[in-house]
This record gives structure tokens, C-alpha cells and sequence, in this order.
């Protein structure tokens, strides 16, 4: 879980001589660029992740491999695509949302992108009929919709109907992996227009037999730890498609040749490197085996650590950037019944369980947990559940949310609300957290020294893949980064959508429906900052600082331009110019 929300290598063909960057517009030939990614990829299908630590190489491999009706910007705002198509939405309280896509939007293979491809993108993220995709939209907005009317074969458009609103309808439909692909692998058909047909028809009619059929294929069929040798897989809406999978060391990608769906690549081919730890991604790029790579703390090195051995790189030249704002680390509770936090475990009272949970806030030393952080390198501390420190109503959010009255720790003020519960103590509280984050271990450690002394007997559940122990619901505290939920990439409906943690509020969803509706940026923030104070006043957990990410990229790349926080290393590929790599 070294990436939350929670998280791809060479083949080089060119000419005999070195040539000078090309300045026009195109794939530049026998260009290459090498990237480093830190943990595993389980699947070429970007929308499939089994685990929280593989997350974020999915995302990264979806910049790539994936187009998309919204772009993020330089700044993390979102633009529009009209190369792919159109986004348009009609109605307030009931949102009646249209996905045209364009004349000119193909898969890589020269299939068109039509309306079964946009079907079965929904059905992924809903699991449609019961049967599980493991998409990891499953807590987007689409599963408050339904498709409005029965899409036909070779259609440009899907209309989609919500009961409610939403605020991520531009995101939450993606193309990540063909339709007549997936069909094919699920019925056998090796006709385009006849798998394309298969796969209609199980959506619409929603046949729990071909819907089964076609969320195996979805969810394993493009399973890379391995390796893959049927290139019929390789299909894909983005810029590069794979071209080769090395088991779980490495994938090759190519540039699509003929790519209208965005923005057009300039480097030739793309290999995805991954590497157990960010150490090891660093002395590949010190090495000259990668040119870009993102790192954060882990079990071996602190980021002020991996911070000293980038500034020993000498050749290839690098440059670094460190930024903060795209998650924070966080102390949040388990509201399902399992928890000793939720109502359930308080004498079914839920004014019993806020009054623990606030306890516990009182007993958490945030201040102190920031000082120690600091020794290794500066952070920033993060006062909002809902914004980072960088965003215009952060000031404001922050003045109000009353998260100021949890700043230092209060063991006296824990202790005398634990007592007043007349409940059975010490609370024992199951602490989860990923034992190869330092930054949630040393505030684990400081967290358990007067638990005791509050009322609280604190259980260490920790382990390098907590996956399981989140899915079964079998904690009460977890520890660790989350994305802040209101930047545009970020799905807010998952505060309460969240299987995990089984949070649940009125009010809330009162709040994110206003955010939904908002059509102005003034709306939007006084939204959003309703949102944060109702989390607060909830007591559903405490942001403790924003998480720094470390971007380093050789200084051959022309025109780099790194993403808004520094925790991509694939976006932007419009951007990158290398010399071609002369054979060799």
C-alpha cells in the first residue's frame, strides 16, 4: 500500500546515427524512454486492481494506454477531450448524462469505439446484474445510474440516468479495454462485429450466465503475472498500446500509429519498469536503466533518505521536484458493525460511538507525530479532510471545520469522555496500517504510548498488504495516505460509498448532492467546505499532513513537464522529446 485510494519496459529499434530531437509534430522513430514504477502490475486492463498496492500502476499505465473525455491539466484541473467526443448532462435533481463519442474515436486495432464499448464500461463499474468486474470505479458515481435507453450496435452515443447527482459523471466512463476483446475472450468469437454483439446483448438483456462470462474475462483475462502472449489483448484507446509483457518485471508499450483519440505521443516506445522499493528505482536511474521515476518513504528508506542518493547521481543528469497535495496521511475509523467504533459496538447507540470516536481523536498526537516526520524532511500539516493546504478554500475551510481542537493531544480530555461512556474498559482497538510505511508506523508507535492511560488497548494488525484485513472488515483504525478527495481526479463520492469503511451520513450525502449541483467554483468550495465540517462534527477521522512525492527525470528529456503533485510519472507523454537511441 505504498500508493493509496486509496496506486510500465526496453525494446529499442532506430537508426545507425544519433539525430537531433525532432521539433515537428509525430512519433519521433527509434525513440524510447524507460519508467520506473515501484510494486506490481496484476493487469493490463487498467480498470482491474486485486489490491491497493497495485493502484497506482494501473493509473499510471492508464495515462498511457487509455483515452479519456477529461484530461487533467498542468494544474490538476480537468479538459475536456473533443478529440474522443462529448460529455453533455441535462437536468439537476434527476442528471440525464450523454457520452457521444467522436466520428474519428478507434481502438488501436482500426475497431471502432461505440456505444457496447461505453455499455460495457458501465457495467464494469456497476457490476451489473451481481457479477463482480473488480473495477476499481466501483464506488463511483455510476452506480447511482442506469442506462436511459437501449444502446445499439455501431451507436456513437450512451445516456445514462441518475437518481441522484453526482459530481464525477466526466470521469467516471472509461475505455479501458475493448469490448470485442473482452467478448472474445468470453464467447470465443473471433469477429469484431459478432463479439461486439455478444457483449450488447448480455448488458441489455443482463444475462446472469454472459454477464459471469463476460466479467471473468474482464477482470482475469488480462492478468500479467505471467506475462501475455496473445497480442489480440493488446488493444487499447490510448497513445501506446502494450507490445510486450516480461511477467512481472516489465511492459513494453508502442506508439499507436494513426492515433486521433487525444493527445499525440512523440516518443516511440515506452517500457515500464517495476521495482520492489524506491531504493532500487533510483539506482536504476543512476545506472541509466530508467528516466523516470516517483518515489515516497518505505520499509528501507525515507524520502529524505532516497532524496540524498538522487542528489549522488551524476550521470545521466537528473532533475528532481518534490510536491505535496494529492494525498494525506490519515487516521480513519471503521463505521461497520465489526468496529468497536460504530454504533453497533455502542449499545446500538450512535451518540455513544461519536463520543468514543472523539475520544480517540483527543488521544491522537498529531503535533507531536508531525515533529518526528519533520526530523527527516519537511511536511506539510493537513487541517482539512476534504482540501489540501494549495486549494483557494483551504484558509477559509480550515477556520471553521474545528479540526484545530484535536492539534495537540488531549489524554486528560480522552479519558474523562471514555469514562463517561460507562462502557466496559479498555476499548480494544484493532490498528491497521502498511508495515512498509514508515510515516503510519512512527505514528503508531506514538500513537499506543498512553492509549492505555485514555481507555483505549490498541491491537497491532499491521502488515505489508492490508487488503484483506480492510476488505474483511476486521479493524477498527486504519492508518495511512488517502487521496484528497475534492481534487477533480478524485472520486468524493467514496467517502460514503467506501465498502471499507462503511461510512454513512445524511447529512453528507446532503452536502456532496449540493456539490453535485454546483456550477460555479464559489458553489463548489462552500460545498465542498460544508462537506469537511460535517466530517469533523462526525468525528469520521483526522488528516495528520499531506504526503510528499518525489518526481526525478533525466535531463535528456526535452520539454518534461511534471504532473500538478509529482506523484506521476506518466503523464504528460504529449510532452516528452528524446533523441532516437541508435542501434547498438
Amino acid at each position: 500500500m505504498k500508493r493509496l485510494l486509496a496506486l510500465v519496459l526496453v525494446a529499442v529499434f532506430g537508426g545507425s546515427v544519433l539525430t537531433a530531437c525532432s521539433t515537428e509534430p509525430g512519433v519521433i522513430s527509434g525513440s524510447q524512454i524507460s519508467i520506473a514504477q515501484i510494486g506490481e502490475l496484476n493487469s493490463i486492463n487498467p480498470d482491474v486492481s486485486s489490491d491497493l498496492t497495485t493502484a497506482h500502476n494501473a493509473s499510471e499505465l492508464a495515462n498511457l494506454t487509455t483515452a479519456k473525455f477529461f484530461d487533467l491539466g498542468a494544474t490538476g484541473e480537468l479538459v475536456a477531450n473533443e478529440n474522443l467526443g462529448s460529455v453533455e448532462v441535462s437536468g439537476a435533481k434527476q442528471m440525464r448524462v450523454t457520452y457521444t463519442l467522436s466520428d474519428t474515436a478507434t481502438w488501436s486495432d482500426g475497431v471502432a469505439i461505440d456505444s457496447t464499448d461505453l455499455a460495457l464500461s458501465f457495467a464494469a463499474a456497476t457490476s451489473l446484474g451481481g457479477s463482480n468486474f473488480y473495477s476499481v470505479r466501483r464506488d463511483s458515481g455510476l452506480q447511482f445510474a442506469k442506462i436511459a435507453s437501449i444502446p445499439k450496435a455501431g451507436e456513437k452515443t450512451l445516456t445514462l440516468e441518475f437518481s441522484s447527482p453526482v459530481a464525477d459523471y466526466q470521469t467516471a466512463l472509461t475505455l479501458s479495454v475493448a469490448a470485442h476483446t473482452v467478448a472474445a475472450k468470453a464467447f470465443g468469437s473471433s469477429d469484431a462485429i459478432a463479439a461486439k454483439t455478444a457483449a450488447l446483448n448480455a448488458i441489455v438483456n443482463q444475462d446472469p450466465t454472459a454477464l459471469d462470462a463476460l466479467a471473468e474475462a474482464y477482470r482475469s483475462g488480462f492478468d500479467s503475472w505471467q506475462g501475455i502472449t496473445d497480442e489480440t489483448l493488446f488493444v487499447s484507446s490510448g497513445a501506446y498500446r502494450v507490445s510486450k509483457v516480461s511477467g512481472k518485471t516489465s511492459v513494453e508499450l508502442v506508439a499507436n500509429t494513426n492515433y486521433q483519440n487525444g493527445h499525440l505521443p512523440r516518443v516511440q516506445t515506452v517500457t515500464l519498469k517495476y521495482y520492489s522499493d524506491s531504493t532500487a528505482a533510483i539506482a536504476a536511474m543512476s545506472s541509466g536503466d530508467v528516466d523516470i521515476a516517483t518515489a515516497e518513504d518505505s520499509g528501507i528508506a525515507s524520502l529524505g533518505d532516497i532524496l540524498g542518493l538522487v542528489s549522488t547521481i551524476k550521470s545521466p543528469k537528473v532533475t528532481s521536484v518534490v510536491k505535496s497535495g494529492a494525498s494525506t496521511e490519515q487516521v480513519i475509523f471503521n463505521f461497520r458493525s465489526t468496529s468497536v467504533f460504530s454504533p453497533e459496538r455502542n449499545n446500538q447507540d450512535p451518540a455513544a460511538a461519536l463520543a468514543v470516536r472523539k475520544a480517540f481523536l483527543n488521544l491522537v498526537p498529531k503535533n507531536r507525530i508531525i515533529t518526528g516526520i519533520s526530523q527527516n524532511y519537511s511536511v506539510v500539516s493537513s487541517d482539512s479532510l476534504v482540501f489540501s493546504s494549495g486549494m483557494n478554500y483551504y484558509a477559509s475551510s480550515v477556520s471553521e471545520n474545528g479540526l484545530t481542537e484535536y492539534l495537540f493531544q488531549d489524554v486528560e480530555k480522552a479519558s474523562e469522555l471514555m469514562e463517561a461512556s460507562g462502557l466496559e474498559l479498555p476499548r480494544k482497538v484493532r490498528v491497521v496500517f502498511d508495515t512498509d510505511n514508515p510515516r503510519a508506523q512512527a505514528a503508531w508507535i506514538l500513537l499506543r504510548e498512553r492509549a492505555l492511560s485514555a481507555g483505549f488497548k490498541l491491537k497491532d494488525l499491521s502488515s505489508q498488504d492490508p487488503t484483506q484485513i480492510l476488505a474483511s472488515g476486521e479493524f477498527d483504525l486504519y492508518i495511512g495516505p488517502r487521496p484528497v478527495v475534492s481534487l477533480p481526479s478524485e472520486n468524493v463520492f467514496a467517502i460514503t460509498s467506501s465498502a471499507i469503511f462503511g461510512y454513512t451520513s445524511a447529512a453528507v450525502d446532503g452536502a456532496l448532492e449540493e456539490l453535485a449541483l454546483a456550477d460555479n467554483q464559489r458553489d463548489r468550495g462552500a460545498a465542498l467546505a460544508k462537506l469537511d465540517k460535517l466530517l469533523v462534527a462526525d468525528a469520521y477521522g483526522m488528516p495528520l499532513y499531506e504526503v510528499p512525492s518525489l518526481l526525478v527525470y533525466a535531463d535528456r528529456i526535452e520539454g518534461f513537464v511534471p504532473s500538478a503533485y509529482a506523484d506521476s510519472a506518466t503523464w504528460g507523454y504529449q510532452n516528452w522529446v528524446v533523441e532516437p537511441t541508435p542501434k547498438g
